[in-house]
């Protein structure tokens, strides 16, 4: 997992052939924003769900992974936790979804990441995450999320 402000998106650009289009469409985000809804970067390579929704008690959310895609999650507005555990950490109640690319998890303590406008999270399979949890109070969110084919 990497954290950081979208300011510092050049330092990770190497981590993978295609971040550099993720972050772009990120920036042009910014400059013109999008309804929600899913758009094409690169086909099924590259591609970014845009979501709005109101942040829940971390009881409410899930614990997920991704065994094909790398997500970036980006902070338009709002602020929430992301929980953070290591994949080998849970334990799955559903197996893998081979259609949506997930898998969720039985609930469990873990790291609390606090995401607020401007920064984003890089989530690899082995990080287990928990977005849409309150920070705080609840809040208003508008994300990014960017799906990278490993």
């Amino acid at each position: 997992m990497i954290v950081d402000l979208l300011d510092n998106a050049k330092l990770y650009e190497s981590l993978h052939s295609d971040f550099q289009k993720a972050f772009k469409f990120i920036q042009e985000f910014r400059q013109g924003e999008k309804e929600d809804g899913r758009y094409e970067i690169d086909g099924d390579k590259v591609y970014a769900l845009v979501q709005s929704y109101t942040t829940v008690p971390s009881e409410q959310c899930k614990w997920e992974t991704h065994d094909k895609y790398i997500d970036i999650q980006y902070i338009v507005r709002g602020k929430e936790v992301i929980g953070y555990a290591p994949r080998n950490t849970l334990v799955s109640n559903t197996g893998y979804n081979a259609e949506k690319d997930i898998t969720f998890y039985e609930d469990q303590p873990g790291t609390d990441i606090c995401l607020t406008g401007g920064m984003y999270a890089i989530l690899y399979p082995w990080d287990g995450h928990k977005p849409k949890c309150i920070y705080h109070e609840q809040s208003d969110i508008k994300k990014i999320v960017v799906k990278v084919k490993l």
